[in-house]
């Protein structure tokens, strides 16, 4: 019995943690979808029922997202952890989720392979999720859109110049278009008739933030997936130089078009880094993955918002 012992696999611990993360990240996106839905009493039942359709879609978006990545890790045999999710009880009620590499990348045909299968699998899930959801939207008659705060740096420095107030104009929050995102509007709801916009249903909502999400990701810059992506593609010289030029162009962003990028460049030159570690085996990659790096940046390219945010 003792030789039978010693020859058995490794047991494998359960995932509590990503189980517990999971579970509080239902929580909180149910909070925040009944918050989008307009809940206004009824108990837990009616929080649940106001917020559970936003709370699968961001959901599903998130999993398909962490689970492209962990798939493909595994068919590889990179060791990855399983998905953990973010809990965050207020804006979109989480913060997204991730899994861990715990070791390295064989080749880098693996890396784009692995670093490419979340962010299309997301957006596989998102997209029809963000039609449905504009689908299920109000058209409403909002009047003359009172202007917003300053979006960028460049503009708080000239409206303070100018003496006028930095505060917004407290209509409330817009949310930014991409490319993806105003392309499904148009083929769904059509264009606007002046002064209407779209009172966007909590699915849509999910589907927005979980396109935006793609596009975080899909930066080239680094160890995130677009830096994968680049890095397979291109190899780790012209990697890094392309994380250098697109750092910089984060830095310019925030001055001349949205704050949101001055907190994106500082957390990918503080926290990701703009290098990308190597492959154990450098052979570049085939025509084929050339094709699915090309569409993993073309993917980016149509998932980016200039400005997400204004209040």
């Amino acid at each position: 019995m003792d030789g039978i012992a010693d020859t058995a696999p490794p047991r494998r611990r359960l995932p509590w943690w990503n189980a517990l993360l999971f579970l509080a990240t239902v929580g909180t996106t149910v909070l925040c979808g009944a918050e989008f839905a307009g809940w206004s009493g009824g108990g837990t039942g009616g929080i649940v029922l106001a917020g559970v359709s936003y709370a699968a879609a961001i959901l599903a978006i998130l999993l398909a997202h962490e689970m492209g990545h962990f798939l493909l890790a595994r068919a590889w045999g990179v060791d990855a952890t399983w998905p953990f999710f973010i809990p965050l009880p207020a804006g979109f009620g989480t913060l997204g989720a991730l899994i861990k590499l715990r070791s390295g990348s064989p080749s880098r045909a693996a890396m784009l392979d692995i670093g490419a299968a979340g962010p299309i699998a997301g957006a596989v899930v998102a997209i029809p999720l963000y039609a449905w959801g504009l689908a299920h939207s109000r058209v409403h008659k909002v009047g003359s859109l009172v202007p917003s705060g300053p979006d960028s740096l460049l503009e708080l420095v000239q409206t303070w110049s100018r003496g006028e107030s930095l505060a917004g104009g407290g209509g409330g929050m817009i949310f930014g278009d991409s490319l993806v995102t105003a392309g499904l509007q148009w083929l769904v709801v059509g264009a606007l008739p002046p002064g209407h916009d779209v009172i966007v249903h909590p699915v849509a909502l999910a589907a927005w933030f979980g396109l935006f999400m793609t596009a975080l990701n899909l930066i080239p810059i680094g160890q995130l997936d677009g830096g994968h992506v680049t890095y397979s593609w291109l190899g780790e010289r012209n990697a890094l130089r392309v994380s250098q030029v697109v750092s910089w162009g984060l830095f310019l962003a925030g001055i001349f078009v949205s704050f949101n990028w001055l907190v994106w460049w500082l957390l990918t030159r503080l926290v990701v880094g703009l290098r990308h570690p190597p492959a154990q085996e450098e052979t570049p990659l085939g025509p084929g993955r050339q094709a699915v790096a090309i569409l993993s940046l073309l993917l980016f390219l149509a998932t980016f918002v200039p400005v997400p945010l204004r209040l």
